[in-house]
């Protein structure tokens, strides 16, 4: 972008403070001069996405506009440098990523496709090329034209390529892709005309250099070869990884630094079951074969933590964190997963009850979101989980079962699996008559209903009781649970009662 920055009248004095931006060879120091070797070494931030040239532009710092410009070719499992010059970013040096918008005087930082480019005549590049033209323009007015090239009058904003191609900037230029397609979606304001161009100036937020080295860069690059530019420690990091590898294209596809953070250890190899991993500022990326390449960061990343990580009993991470109902956040893993729900924590869910609470509806059911782990060591080698909305009990021989509401109370007033009742053998049966619900257990059942309330039925009298039709009989529900009476045990129901003589085993029914 040359806009409002350099014209023909004011191009000398633009020279001559541009020579106050250049190093000394003390202040040098920190410049990397081997970013193709540092590349194979996968120790630069930004991915190349495999492409097979890369050029480098990187400052010392990103207040300082001279750039070192270096271009790499593929070779082998590598990069190998071609060439190296010297250049300019913005004349106020580099943002950091994606803080590139209008007016700031400074080169966006990350890496950039080549896909377009600009100039007097095609110079033999298989970029898409815009032979200029007196009515060529470069899109600055917000609207449909913004950041492309389009031919016309043009508005106050729009750049004249015409004119500053005369001036001898845009003579040649590749378009590099900040803030627009195939990289990103354009957005109004977030700069634009961001070039690599002729010229050996600063800018508003192009890179400049010599005109002979951007005309090699036309005649060699293809369509997805790529620009990676800004201050060398925004740049490039001390860690190594594979350039091509599964981890380094993972990290390009989150977002890089701007969300995983800097690199904070080498790739990880020799992991369980042949993966690898490598930790950043903000969490890690884990790849194996069977799972895939996840990032596992925060609360989440804590709780699998807990549990020992990939060699623990959730093994890898198959999917990246995921936004969930009510502000939620969850994670799959190979043998379960973790959800952490704010006021609920970060909880484990995995086998015959998460499967449970699958056909519930997970979180967005009646249960929400798990408020415990499992809880192992009950009774009969049972396990439990408690939710929002209640609880789940599995043991091997009665299964997963859901335990909720007003029949959760009554099951719990009996000591819930280890009272009378046992473990639920069934889930809440509900559309029953007069509205009521039923649950099942190893003892007996609970049912409840509007106009009944909620009782136990068990033994003999249940038994008497399925005889007349249960529910759906004479009988209707159960109104009390039993109680002594006479010697006898009794439990009244809506349309009569029954009486259990424990001595003689008579069972009798009371209309």
């Amino acid at each position: 972008m040359i806009r409002r920055m350099v014209s023909a009248g004011v191009l000398a004095m633009t020279l001559a403070l541009a020579s106050v931006s250049i190093p000394t060879a003390a202040e040098a120091g920190a410049q990397v001069y081997n970013p193709c070797q540092r590349l194979s070494a996968g120790q630069v931030k930004y991915p190349s996405y495999g492409a097979n040239r890369v050029t480098f532009a990187t400052a010392m710092d990103r207040s300082q506009s001279a750039v070192i410009v270096t271009g790499c070719v593929r070779s082998g499992s590598g990069y190998a440098q071609e060439w190296q010059t010297t250049g300019f970013a913005g004349s106020k040096g580099f943002s950091a990523q994606n803080m590139a918008w209008e007016d700031t005087w400074k080169s966006p930082t990350g890496s950039f496709s080549f896909t377009e480019a600009l100039g007097r005549s095609n110079p033999g590049t298989a970029l898409r090329y815009y032979t200029l033209n007196p009515y060529s323009r470069w899109g600055g007015e917000h609207g449909p034209n913004y950041n492309q090239y389009f031919e016309g009058i043009g508005g106050e904003s729009d750049e004249n390529l015409w004119t500053y191609m005369n001036q001898g900037f845009y003579e040649q230029a590749a378009v590099i892709n900040w803030n627009r397609y195939p990289d990103m979606p354009t957005v109004q304001g977030a700069s634009f005309a961001i070039f690599f161009h002729a010229g050996n100036v600063p800018s508003a937020g192009c890179i400049s250099t010599n005109l002979g080295t951007v005309v090699q860069l036309l005649k060699t690059n293809r369509p997805g070869d790529r620009i990676i530019m800004g201050a060398v420690d925004d740049i490039f990091t001390p860690f190594s990884s594979s350039p091509f590898g599964a981890i380094t294209n993972k990290y390009a596809a989150i977002g890089g630094p701007a969300y995983a953070g800097d690199p904070v250890s080498n790739e990880m190899y020799g992991l369980k079951n042949g993966g690898a991993g490598q930790a950043f500022q903000f969490g890690s990326i884990y790849h194996s074969p069977m799972s895939g390449t996840f990032f596992s960061t925060g609360i989440i990343r804590g709780k699998w933590g807990s549990t020992g990580y990939e060699n623990g009993i959730l093994g890898y991470p198959t999917s990246d964190e995921m936004p969930m109902s009510r502000g939620a956040r969850g994670q799959a893993y190979q043998n379960g997963s973790v959800y952490w729900g704010g006021s609920t924590g970060a909880h484990l869910s995995m086998g015959t009850i998460r499967a449970a609470w699958g056909r519930m509806g997970y979180e967005k059911g009646f249960l929400g979101y798990p408020t415990t782990d499992e809880i192992r060591g009950m009774a009969k080698g049972g396990i439990g989980q408690a939710y929002e909305g209640g609880s789940i009990y599995f043991t091997p021989t009665t299964g997963a079962h859901v335990s909720t509401g007003l029949i959760r109370v009554k099951w719990a007033s009996l000591g819930y699996e280890t009272g009378v009742l046992g473990y639920p053998v069934s889930d809440e049966i509900r559309g029953m008559v007069g509205a009521g619900v039923g649950q099942a257990y190893e003892n007996g059942s609970i049912y409840s209903s509007p106009a009944s309330g909620t009782h136990i039925s068990m033994g003999a009298i249940r038994s008497l009781w399925g005889q007349q039709g249960f529910e759906k009989g004479a009988l209707g529900y159960p109104t009390t649970d039993e109680y002594p009476a006479n010697g006898a045990v009794v439990q009244d129901f809506q349309g009569g009662s029954i009486a259990w003589f424990g001595a003689s085993g008579k069972v009798t029914l009371k209309g």
